[in-house]
């Protein structure tokens, strides 16, 4: 039986292709889609979902608006590249009236709420929210998979990692709710680095979806190498997704993980116990290493 999800993201070219995987992958059931703001701004993360929706022939999933900002602070800046419109054409579909943090309440008090796991891709506000409006869905809710921190060094500053960064208030409420929780961090997305190679055998697979998600990933990794100098390009949020197909694709330590939310440099941090010399409980399996070919396998038969 597939396994129930909902993505929360904040649509730019790497949770378009955990958009498009998600969808299409036999052994997953996508429950709906929620939208935050991160990225870019929420109209520009909510068109570009939805265009990614209609292009990739998913217009029978839900997809919900949700925050447009932050909990306290204001929206970090962000690169060009990040809240760019996707390649695709303008969308007809429209999201659902509902809000995404009213819909995750009633979705998660409801029977099938327990038997769903949630699979944040971006800033955590929309879940943070729901959990200060109704904290009882922190019991229904089986367990959260999400693209999020660094327990070595960040992307957006030294310490913080660019979800984590856009709400720290909002990912300290979702870490210390009590919900299971494994973390894809920045050490473990850059273990499974695509190339432009990879990106160009995607897009022979023969469905309009891989060849979407084949434009997108050259963008992304053409990126990379000019910016950075890699070999390749991280597609961060796809990994979460295909950890969720085959967990063992990951291999995780329990830590305790907090938050930073003041330090002038470290605000945004994800904390983590890594050896536990400093006894606190785990509250998060933290990934350490995956299985890039595995990895692959999963991309290619979501999207194919």
């Amino acid at each position: 039986m597939p396994k129930k999800i909902i993505l929360d993201v904040d649509t730019g070219g790497d949770d378009a292709v955990a958009i498009l995987l998600a969808g299409h992958h036999p052994e997953l059931q996508l429950e709906a889609v929620t939208v935050t703001h991160g990225n870019g701004p929420l109209l520009t993360t909510l068109d570009n979902t939805l265009r990614v929706i209609e292009a990739g022939e998913l217009s029978h999933i839900p997809v919900f608006s949700g925050a447009d900002r932050p909990i306290v602070a204001d929206p970090i800046p962000t690169k060009p590249v990040q809240r760019s419109m996707l390649p695709l054409p303008s969308s007809t579909f429209t999201p659902q009236p509902q809000r995404a943090a009213e819909f995750l309440i009633d979705y998660y008090l409801s029977p099938q709420g327990p038997s769903t796991c949630y699979v944040p891709l971006g800033p955590q506000t929309n879940l943070a929210l729901a959990l200060r409006l109704e904290p009882k869905i922190a019991e229904r809710i089986p367990s959260i998979t999400t693209m999020a921190g660094a327990y070595i060094e960040g992307n957006t500053t030294p310490s913080a990692e660019f979800n984590v960064l856009a709400d720290p208030e909002a990912a300290h409420i979702v870490f210390t709710a009590g919900i299971p929780i494994t973390m894809f961090g920045l050490e473990v997305t850059a273990q499974a680095l695509l190339s432009l190679d990879d990106a160009e055998e995607l897009g022979k697979r023969g469905t309009i979806w891989a060849e979407i998600a084949s434009r997108i990933i050259k963008d992304e990794v053409l990126w990379f190498m000019n910016n950075l100098g890699w070999d390749g390009g991280q597609i961060y949020d796809a990994c979460a997704v295909a950890a969720l197909v085959d967990p063992l694709i990951l291999e995780t330590q329990p830590m305790h993980v907090a938050i930073e939310l003041f330090g002038q440099h470290s605000r945004g941090r994800t904390v983590a116990d890594i050896s536990g010399y400093h006894k606190n409980p785990p509250n998060v399996n933290v990934g350490v290493r995956i299985d890039r070919d595995r990895f692959m396998e999963i991309l290619f038969e979501g999207l194919s």
